[in-house]
């Protein structure tokens, strides 16, 4: 496996690193470490007069020299423990940059830290982090808080390609890494509730609703048995109501290191990802998450 792990100096990009042994063999994978330096909104260089141009050349020449030892000194940290490393600066858009170079360099596993929200901080849409899960050919797994331990861990799962791809991922873990595991599937509400609609069509509603559940429970003891297969210690349970938010609201329960879930692609990164599940899950979970997307 090739992973790519960006870096940019912060203690969240050092808990990315210190993340990478949870999810990669270091001996046996490569490691590509980068940081993106953006030039873009520079470009208005040639309105400032000569002395104010030089200057800010001189500034931006020292930004490349502190983005240069920032990856020598990362590299020569990485190659202690890992058999192949290596590190490029990229220049441009980070979230651009990083997937352009994930693509050209055929990387199974983006890894980067996260500073996280909550409801009183809401993630911007143009921030690093949330750009970058839009146009990712790869999974993402956005690091939030150190890597102390890594023994609990959630993955929705709603029989999706992705969700099934995502529990394949889990499974190629390190044999070493194999935390306890909660596959969740949840019910969304039915359009029901909120609506004066005849006590017909609320007993035809809880019909369907149990029948989903069933369907759900089947799912859930399909994927648990599939990650028990691989030696992890699992349970399924199925909830109701938003999804993203009763993962969110599960990964507290649980204390949860660790959430899984998977992402649709589509023409319109921004119009499938915003306001997804992954998109909600990425913003308010109280620990790491690792989207799949294809």
């Amino acid at each position: 496996m090739k992973v790519l792990c960006a870096i940019d100096g912060s203690r969240q990009s050092q808990f990315a690193l210190d993340w990478l042994p949870h999810v990669c063999s270091p001996r046996r994978d490569s490691l590509l470490l980068v940081h993106a330096v953006d030039m873009t909104q520079f470009k208005a260089l040639s309105r400032l007069d000569q002395k104010a141009r030089s200057t800010l050349v001189r500034v931006l020449e020292f930004s490349l020299e502190g983005a240069a030892r920032l990856l020598e000194w990362a590299e020569f940290k990485a190659a202690k423990s890992w058999g192949q490393v290596q590190a490029k600066l990229l220049r441009g858009s980070p979230a651009e940059a990083i997937a352009r170079a994930a693509k050209g360099e055929g990387v199974d596993l983006i890894v980067l830290g996260s500073r996280g929200v909550t409801e009183f901080q809401p993630m911007l849409l143009g921030s690093v982090s949330r750009k970058l899960l839009m146009r990712a050919p790869c999974p993402v797994l956005l690091v939030k808080k150190p890597a102390k331990t890594f023994n609990r861990a959630v993955i929705g799962a709603d029989g999706s390609v992705e969700s099934w791809e995502a529990v394949a991922l889990l499974r190629q873990l390190p044999m070493k890494v194999r935390p306890a595991v909660t596959a969740a599937s949840i019910i969304p509400p039915l359009p029901l509730k909120s609506l004066r609609v005849p006590a017909r069509a609320i007993a035809v509603g809880s019909q369907v609703e149990g029948i989903l559940r069933r369907e759900a429970q089947k799912l859930t003891a399909r994927v648990a048995g599939t990650l028990r297969q691989a030696g992890f210690s699992t349970k399924g349970i199925v909830l109701s109501g938003s999804p993203g938010a009763e993962l969110v609201q599960l990964a507290r329960r649980e204390r949860a290191n660790l959430v899984v879930v998977g992402s649709r692609g589509g023409r319109s990164p921004e119009a499938y990802f915003v306001g997804s599940v992954a998109d909600t899950v990425v913003k308010y979970a109280p620990c790491s998450v690792l989207v799949y997307r294809r």
